[in-house]
């Protein structure tokens, strides 16, 4: 009774918690969310604990250093990957203490605490799943015989593991599923493969009109085979093939696990057998979470599916009737490549086929597993994406539909990921999480910084992305033993051991507070690109790009057939509004098959005055629905006949185009573009979301170049005003005016530079409308106008001028000499030293410095002249390798984690002598490159394969013994060789050249 009542109590906690994150916020809770964002707000870590190697103080120590730097929470995995054992054995008693322990340590340090739905991160499965529960497959022998009396021996299909790959030992598993003769024909249905559910979409419908056996010719003799396989029967005359169709193994099995871990894939098909799955992986660790489960302990996780393909469980037969209310087994010949009754019927049989498949999935696997963590108040995450799984279906049992970027930009998995964010618009889900920061050797290894992140995660939130986890925060389970720990030879080594790690929670704020404005509100978007559910999870990228200054979404027919039309627009149920929908196109869709519903669904929408483009279905898309051929073509026809090469024609009181981009059709209809700028339109990426009170742009400078533009936004009378992420500050737009269109907004932005525009109250009576000065600055202190002229001139709303004049300032403080330097970390070996120059590390004669990764402690004083009422100094650190830290007098003035490396310091500063003191902190690659000259006890793969090649052999010995790093001669300690000797040096430290700049306030006009 008390776990009922739990239970009940947990699953009401989620559906409240839910309804909060769903409500639309107050202004006041806008600012303040922003101000200081929520947990749900701030980014997760994917918390890999490697083979085993996991301790108490590692994991106290890596929650702590998660919630010190600002981080949500972390989402736990247990692993293999490449890595030598450790101590703590997978399923042990042991190992479920630790994950107890770091569930109610995460609860005392208010963090959020994930786990992944199995051991490994793919996909479902572990050592409790038998063949009999284990992902299956469809298989046949084929025997040809002669008409009249058969007897005959039937083969056994070939069971060969389709995914022999890190198979576990089995005895062979198979049943029968059926018996079937059919006449003898070489007629075969293209690219079967992909049609059955064996291979990646998208796929193509043939059109062709080809005869097939008849349907009276398929006889079912699954009564006349014995236990043996032996057949008798009589058949007429000709020659006929005798298919035995049965079911087997996958062999797939979950990776990369521990060995203790790692067996066979679930059957994701089967919803009994994913109950048992969730229980045996899950059910545990949420009993002895205890009231944890559902509050810290609040979310399971799914990565991206790597569990190969599946088009068979034991109840397809009775699941495909009851879905597509006719029977399959008459159809089985279709599934060997076939054609039976004709080519038309045959690839309607097989696009029902895949359809049960896709759906069996969505409902019985993620239903299932979303159905027991909802009666535990527990959310899912997932990256619904890759094999068979498509996030359009399988998203509507996620919580939080993820996706993932990987370094050094998100711009190759655009497409991909805007197919996860319109599940989320059309599911209603306000978070779209993201793996991230992820990368391959090339583009990880150490090298990534705050400063090297911001470009892909940038890019990833202008994608619709708002809540990342990061790839990876590993596991470290000795602190001493640096930099420790990673997964394998991916990820962006996130985490406590980092060097630059003290010093990332100033970037960590600036995601949240961004994460926190993206999770608001509705993505407005002009245009709705419909996909058929053959297209998969196979958007083309050419898409993304194909709209400037409007966006757009990607719907399923289901969510097409939700929408309605108000006043020429569409609109859905869970607030997105389209003004042009446009069915699948040639780059998309080789031809497009649709269901009667949909195609009614179309109709009655251009009916009721919606817009419409792209071409007709090329063929009804099931079996039931080629039934009501008639009905199908006077859907089409009534849409497409009879257009214009180019232009539209009206069906009832709407429009029907063609000939027409989308961008041209939108021209046409007058609609606008959302957002433009003076600039290439290929250098800006944006996202607007509306709430009940504001409209939040997110514009993104897509360069490595600085860029001052003119942004006209389709927003009309608001004040637009600038939320800077970086600093907290939310402020009026010094200098906009009213277009045609909207408001246009001057901005400047820093390379990889973003903005966030608010637009949320009316306008004045007055405003500054443009500004002129011989310098104008507007990046340094958003929301005033900064010169260092001693005049500007002021445009006003209504038309008149004003003229400033303004004080002389003094010249730029250059501080080039007298620095000191001191690594303290290098004990009495790095104590502090006088600079002649500022110069990076690695030209220092000291080996000790020239490999120094970790902190470096500039200081040095500044004469500051006597500063008058508004003058503002900026300190200008010049290039920094990589994160710095200033102090001022003693107090601290922040950190500079990006170009161009510029604080305002005013605060901090006094008439006369001043003490400033940077803390600059490096990355790990250069100590890694001179620890190599230093030979060790401890072997690296070498002649192993690109995936193996650097992985340490075995762990030292000292690893886990109390004071053994004193063996260890290295000054660092990593579990992967990511670099030689004689690698190149990357630059270290205060390069400069550092300046204080003087400026001053444009005065700003009041209303």
């Amino acid at each position: 009774m008390f776990r009922s009542n739990h239970r009940r109590i947990a699953a009401i906690a989620l559906a409240a918690i839910m309804a909060v994150l769903c409500r639309p916020l107050s202004a006041n809770e806008l600012e303040t969310g922003f101000a200081s964002p929520p947990r749900d707000a701030r980014p997760l870590g994917w918390w890999h604990w490697i083979n085993g190697n996991v301790t108490i103080e590692g994991i106290d120590a890596d929650l702590k250093a998660a919630k010190t730097a600002g981080m949500g929470g972390v989402q736990m995995f247990d692993v293999e990957i490449y890595a030598p054992p450790g101590p703590l054995r997978y399923g042990s008693d042991a190992w479920f203490a630790h994950v107890r322990h770091a569930i109610r340590r995460a609860n005392a340090l208010g963090l959020e605490f994930h786990v992944m739905n199995t051991p490994g991160w793919s996909a479902s499965g572990g050592p409790w799943v038998t063949p009999q529960l284990s992902m299956k497959r469809l298989v046949w022998s084929e025997t040809n015989i002669a008409g009249g009396a058969v007897s005959a021996s039937l083969p056994r299909p070939d069971l060969t593991l389709a995914y022999p790959e890190r198979a576990v030992s089995t005895r062979p598993f198979y049943a029968d599923v059926a018996v079937i003769a059919v006449p003898a024909t070489t007629r075969r249905v293209g690219d079967i493969e992909k049609k059955i559910g064996w291979g990646r979409k998208p796929v193509t419908r043939d059109t062709r009109t080809l005869p097939g056996i008849p349907a009276d010719r398929v006889t079912i003799l699954s009564d006349k085979m014995d236990a043996s396989g032996r057949i008798k029967t009589r058949l007429p005359r000709g020659n006929w093939t005798i298919l035995r169709f049965g079911y087997t193994t996958t062999g797939k099995t979950n990776h990369p696990a521990q060995p203790e871990g790692h067996g066979l894939e679930i059957d994701k098909l089967d919803a009994g057998a994913v109950a048992f799955q969730f229980d045996r992986s899950m059910g545990r660790i949420i009993r002895e979470a205890g009231p944890l489960a559902g509050t810290t302990f609040n979310a399971i996780l799914f990565d991206s599916f790597e569990g190969g393909y599946q088009n068979w469980t034991a109840a397809m037969p009775a699941e495909f009737e009851r879905l597509k209310g006719y029977s399959l087994l008459p159809w089985l010949p279709v599934l060997t490549g076939r054609v039976v009754e004709s080519s038309a019927a045959s690839e309607a049989v097989l696009w029902d086929f895949r359809q049960v498949i896709e759906e069996l999935i969505a409902e019985n696997y993620f239903g299932t597993m979303h159905r027991l963590a909802v009666r535990h108040g527990m959310k899912i995450y997932s990256e619904s994406q890759g094999g068979p799984v498509t996030p359009m279906s399988a998203n509507r049992h996620v919580d939080v539909p993820m996706n993932e970027f990987w370094m050094p930009d998100a711009a190759p998995r655009a497409a991909s990921i805007r197919m996860t964010t319109s599940a989320a618009t059309f599911l209603g889900r306000k978070m779209v999480a993201a793996e991230a920061f992820t990368a391959t050797p090339e583009n990880g290894r150490f090298q990534n910084t705050p400063a090297t992140l911001k470009r892909a995660g940038d890019h990833a939130f202008a994608l619709g992305l708002n809540r990342f986890a990061f790839h990876s925060f590993t596991h470290q389970p000795v602190t001493a033993a640096a930099p420790g720990f990673g997964l394998g030879r991916y990820g962006t080594h996130f985490g406590r051991l980092n060097t630059w790690w003290p010093h990332a929670n100033a970037w960590i704020e600036y995601l949240s507070r961004s994460q926190f404005l993206l999770q608001q509100g509705t993505r407005v978007a002009d245009v709705c690109f419909l996909v058929d559910e053959d297209l998969g999870y196979a958007l083309p990228k050419s898409i993304v790009g194909s709209l400037p200054g409007h966006d757009f979404e990607v719907a399923y027919p289901a969510d097409v057939r939700a929408m309605a039309v108000e006043r020429g627009v569409l609109k859905h149920p869970h607030g997105a509004a389209f003004r042009l929908l446009v069915t699948p196109e040639p780059q998309t869709s080789q031809g497009w098959v649709a269901e009667i519903a949909t195609l009614g669904k179309l109709v009655s929408l251009v009916r009721a005055g919606a817009t419409l483009a792209g071409p007709a279905p090329v063929a009804p898309a099931g079996l039931n629905d080629l039934k009501r051929r008639d009905e199908f073509d006077r859907l089409v026809n009534e849409l497409w006949r009879g257009l214009p090469a180019r232009g539209f024609k009206r069906v009832g009181a709407g429009k029907v185009y063609a000939g027409l981009t989308p961008a041209e059709i939108l021209r046409a209809e007058r609609v606008a573009p959302d957002l433009q700028w003076d600039a290439p339109m290929a250098k800006l990426r944006y996202l607007h979301r509306r709430t009940d009170g504001a409209d939040i742009y997110y514009v993104f400078n897509y360069s490595d170049q600085p860029r001052q533009a003119r942004i006209v936004l389709r927003t009309a009378d608001r004040v637009p005003e600038i939320w800077d992420a970086m600093r907290g500050t939310r402020v009026d737009a010094p200098i906009f005016e009213r277009t045609a269109t909207g408001m246009s907004v001057p901005v400047q932005f820093e390379p990889w530079g973003s903005k966030f525009l608010i637009f949320r109250r009316p306008l004045g009576t007055q405003w500054v409308s443009d500004a002129s000065a011989a310098s104008l600055n507007m990046l340094d202190k958003p929301g005033t106008l900064l010169t260092q002229a001693r005049s500007a001139r002021l445009k006003l709303s209504d038309g008149s001028v004003r003229k400033i004049s303004l004080p002389a300032l003094p010249a730029p403080i250059m501080i080039e000499r007298a620095w000191r330097v001191e690594f303290p970390a290098l004990g009495a070996g790095g104590t502090s030293r006088p600079l002649d120059r500022l110069a990076s590390w690695t030209e220092s004669a000291d080996p000790a410095i020239r490999y120094h990764s970790g902190t470096g402690i500039y200081r040095t004083r500044v004469e500051i002249p006597v500063m008058h009422g508004g003058m503002v100094a900026m300190l200008d650190l010049g290039r920094v390798a990589d994160i710095a830290r200033v102090r001022v007098n003693g107090r601290d003035a922040g950190i500079a984690w990006s170009p161009p490396f510029r604080l305002d310091v005013t605060p901090y500063l006094r008439a006369g002598s001043n003490t400033l003191e940077v803390q600059i902190a490096n990355r790990w690659v250069n100590r890694l490159i001179g620890d190599e000259a230093i030979p060790v006890n401890v072997q690296y793969q070498k002649n192993g394969s690109r995936f193996t090649n650097g992985r340490i052999a075995n762990l030292p010995a000292w690893l886990y013994r109390p004071n053994g790093r004193r063996e260890w001669p290295r000054h660092s300690f990593s579990t992967w060789k990511h670099y030689a000797a004689d690698s190149p040096l990357l630059p270290a430290g205060l390069l400069g050249p550092v300046k204080i700049e003087w400026w001053q306030p444009i005065p700003a006009v009041q209303d």
